[in-house]
C-alpha cells in the first residue's frame, strides 16, 4: 500500500466522495428541493473536515503542501481549460480568479477560498480554542455584514476568512471527540437538527460563492451540526471496512479534487451540445474520475491531482489484504522443486 493510502480513515474518504458528488449536483440542478437539501453543506464540509484533520506544522511548511496540493492543480486546469475552452483574451480576469472567472470555472473560486481558511485558521490555531472561535465568529460577522463585498475579493479571499469558523468547528470536534460516551447518537443528534432546521424553513441555504451565509448564525450552526454530525455517524458505519474497500475509497478520494477543477468544464461543453441533464451528471462525475484515476498513476499526479504518484492499483492492494486471497508466486526456475510445506502429504 502506497504511503497516501496508509492510515487513511475510509469514513473521512466517503464524505469527501459524497461531497464532490453534491458539489457536481448542485451545478447541474438549481431547483429548491436540490439546492435545500445539500447546498447547506456541500461545500462546508471540506472546510470542517480540514479542521477535523489538521496537523500541526509550521506555517511556513503548511503553506508549502498546502500551495502544492491546492494552487498548483489550480494553475494547471486554469491553464488547460483556459486553452481549450476560454481563450486568453481576457487574462486580467483570468488573474483575478474566484467568482471573476468565466464559464467553465465554477468551482475554482473554491480552492482559493479554502486555501486562504486553512492558512488563517493555522494562524491562530496556537491561541486557546475560546478565543479562536472569537476570532472566527468575527471574521463570520464581518462577512454577513459586507457579503455583498467580500464575494468580489480576489481569489475569494475574502469568503475564506468567514469560513474559518468552519475549520475551527473541525478542530473542535476533534479535541472532543474522544470524550464522548455515544458519538453515533451524538452524529444523528445533530442531523436530525440540522434536518429539523432546514425543512422548517429556519434555515436557508448557504452560497459561499455568493458570499451569501443564509440566516445569520443559524444557517452556519446547521451547516456545522450536518458536517460534524456526518463526521461521527460515517465514523460509526464505516468501522469495519475491510482492507479492500478502504483501499479503493481512498483512491478515489485522492484524486477527487480533479473532479472538482474539471467538472464544470466538462458540464459547460455538454450544455451547449443539448445533453439532458442527468446525462451530464453522470458524464461530468465519471469522466474526470476516471481521467483521474489514470493521472494518479503518471508523473503529473501532483500538477493535476494535487497528490504524489501512486504505484500501486488498489485492486493490488485489496487481493493482498483478503482473507484466502494471496498474491501468485514466481513459478520456480526450471529443474526445481516446490518446497512442500509442513503437513501436506504427496498423493
Amino acid at each position: 500500500m502506497t504511503r497516501e493510502l496508509q492510515g487513511r480513515d475510509p469514513s473521512i474518504d466517503v464524505l469527501r466522495i459524497v461531497a464532490i458528488v453534491a458539489v457536481v449536483a448542485g451545478h447541474v440542478w438549481f431547483a429548491p428541493p436540490v439546492r435545500l437539501a445539500i447546498y447547506t453543506w456541500h461545500v462546508p464540509v471540506f472546510f470542517v473536515l480540514s479542521g477535523y484533520l489538521a496537523s500541526r506544522l509550521r506555517l511556513g511548511e503548511l503553506v508549502r503542501r498546502r500551495a502544492q496540493a491546492l494552487l498548483l492543480p489550480y494553475a494547471a486546469w486554469l491553464i488547460i481549460i483556459a486553452a481549450v475552452l476560454v481563450g486568453f483574451t481576457d487574462p486580467l480576469r483570468l488573474l483575478a480568479g474566484g467568482a471573476h472567472l468565466p464559464h467553465g470555472f465554477t468551482a475554482f473560486w473554491f480552492v482559493t477560498a479554502f486555501f486562504v481558511a486553512i492558512v488563517a485558521a493555522a494562524v491562530i490555531e496556537p491561541l486557546a480554542l475560546g478565543w479562536q472561535w472569537a476570532v472566527a465568529l468575527a471574521l463570520l460577522g464581518g462577512g454577513y455584514l459586507a457579503s455583498d463585498v467580500i464575494a468580489l475579493v480576489p481569489f475569494d479571499a475574502g469568503v475564506g476568512l468567514a469560513c474559518v469558523v468552519f475549520v475551527v468547528a473541525g478542530r473542535t470536534l476533534r479535541i472532543v471527540r474522544p470524550s464522548l460516551t455515544r458519538p453515533a447518537t451524538t452524529g444523528v443528534v445533530m442531523l436530525v437538527a440540522a434536518v429539523a432546521l432546514i425543512v422548517s424553513g429556519v434555515s436557508a441555504p448557504l452560497d459561499l460563492k455568493q458570499g451569501d451565509f443564509g440566516t445569520p448564525v443559524v444557517s452556519v450552526v446547521t451547516a456545522i451540526l450536518i458536517s460534524c454530525g456526518g463526521i461521527l455517524v460515517a465514523q460509526r458505519a464505516l468501522a469495519r471496512v475491510g482492507a479492500g474497500a478502504s483501499a479503493i475509497i481512498s483512491r478515489l478520494a485522492l484524486c477527487g479534487f480533479m473532479v472538482v477543477l474539471t467538472h464544470a468544464a466538462v458540464l459547460y461543453v455538454l450544455h451547449e451540445a443539448g445533453a439532458a441533464r442527468w446525462a451530464a451528471f453522470a458524464v461530468a462525475l465519471i469522466v474526470p474520475w476516471a481521467v483521474a484515476l489514470l493521472a494518479l498513476h503518471t508523473p503529473l499526479a501532483l500538477v493535476l491531482c494535487g497528490v504524489p504518484r501512486q504505484e500501486r492499483h488498489p485492486l493490488d492492494t485489496a487481493a493482498a489484504h483478503m482473507p484466502g486471497i494471496s498474491r501468485p508466486r514466481p513459478a520456480p526456475p526450471p529443474g526445481t522443486r516446490r518446497p512442500r510445506h509442513p503437513g501436506t502429504v504427496r498423493a
